[in-house]
């Protein structure tokens, strides 16, 4: 089996446009205006919450780094509260 390249699969710019099927009005629902806004907590600010939202819980260093616990130089660790430690040090 040979190696494929993902645009063999992904729909792009080559598609006919033909093939594309066409809505009618009565089938789209409407959306209303008055949809309610989340309000932000004032003591986070945007640039905290994206960082929780990508916050990794583990890492992989191929050199080994210490563990800021015991000291120990480790290729693995894990986040235990805001901090990466090894698995020994971790609270599981």
């Amino acid at each position: 089996m040979s190696n494929r390249s993902l645009d063999d699969f992904a729909g792009g710019p080559d598609d006919d446009d033909d093939a594309v099927e066409s809505v009618s009005d009565d089938s789209v629902e409407s959306v209303s205006d008055d949809t309610v806004e989340s309000v932000p907590d004032d003591t986070e600010t945007e640039a905290d919450r994206d960082a929780l939202d990508t916050l990794a819980t583990y890492r992989w260093t191929p050199d080994g780094t210490a563990c800021p616990v015991c000291g120990d130089t480790v290729q693995k660790r894990w986040l235990d509260g805001e901090q990466y430690v090894c698995h020994d040090c971790k609270d599981w």
